[in-house]
C-alpha cells in the first residue's frame, strides 16, 4: 500500500498492523520525522519517504496493489497528473482509494470570516482555490475545491474506473461536538461532511 500525504504515519501504522507493506509519503520532513518516530515508539515497520504526489518517480509501474490517501488530495495543484502516477505505480486491477471533505461542505466557507456559515456562501461550481488558516495558528492554507463530476472525470482521464462513492452518514455524538442543536450553525448537520471514493485501474 502506497499512502500519499501519510502525515504523521498514523494511517500507515495502522495498515501494517493489518499485514500491509506500507510505504508512506509526504512533502513535509516534519512528518516525515514524526511519522518515523511514532512507528518506531510503535515498534511498527513503515518504510516513509519524502516527496511530492504529483511526481512517484521513486516507485516502480505496476508494483502497487493500493494507493490510499486520506484527507489530502484538495491541497494537490496538479490532480491529473497525480492520479496519472497513481495510475502508473499501481498493477492492472489495483485500487485507489482515498477520501475529502465533502465538496457540498465546501460552498460554506467564508474565507474573509474564516468559518463555515449555516448557508453557501459560494457556488459549489466555483472550482477557485480556497484560502484559510490553519486553526490556532497564523499558517495560512489552500486547497483546491472540485466538485464531484470534476474528480469523476479526472479519475476516468487517468485510467480509472470508479467503483463505488461512499458518503458516510456522521455520528450523532459528532454533530452534537461541531453543531448542537441550538447552535446558530446547526443547518450544517444536514450536510454531507465525507466522501470517499473507491476505483480501479483499467
Amino acid at each position: 500500500i502506497l499512502d500519499l500525504g501519510c502525515g504523521g504515519g498514523q494511517n500507515c501504522i495502522a495498515l501494517a498492523r493489518q499485514g500491509a507493506r506500507v510505504t508512506g509519503v509526504d512533502l513535509s520532513e516534519m512528518q516525515i520525522a514524526h511519522a518515523r518516530r511514532l512507528a518506531a515508539a510503535e515498534d511498527v515497520h513503515v518504510d516513509l519517504v519524502l516527496g511530492s504526489l504529483e511526481e512517484l518517480a521513486a516507485f516502480d509501474t505496476g508494483a502497487t496493489d493500493i494507493v490510499f490517501s486520506s484527507y489530502t488530495f484538495p491541497y494537490v495543484a496538479d490532480m491529473a497528473r497525480c492520479l496519472e502516477e497513481c495510475a502508473r505505480v499501481l498493477r492492472p486491477g489495483g485500487r485507489l482509494v482515498f477520501s475529502l471533505d465533502h465538496p457540498v461542505r465546501g460552498c460554506f466557507f467564508d474565507e474573509e470570516a474564516g468559518e463555515l456559515l449555516p448557508f453557501p456562501a459560494r457556488t459549489y461550481f466555483d472550482e477557485t482555490p480556497v484560502r484559510w488558516r490553519f486553526d490556532g495558528t497564523s499558517v495560512r492554507m489552500e486547497t483546491i475545491h472540485r466538485t464531484l463530476d470534476t474528480w469523476i472525470a479526472l479519475l476516468g482521464d487517468a485510467g480509472f474506473c470508479l467503483t463505488r462513492l461512499v458518503e458516510p452518514k456522521p455520528s450523532l455524538e459528532m454533530l452534537d461536538d461541531l453543531w448542537p442543536e441550538d447552535d446558530p450553525r446547526a443547518p450544517l448537520r444536514n450536510l454531507p461532511q465525507c466522501v470517499i471514493f473507491l476505483a480501479e485501474k483499467r
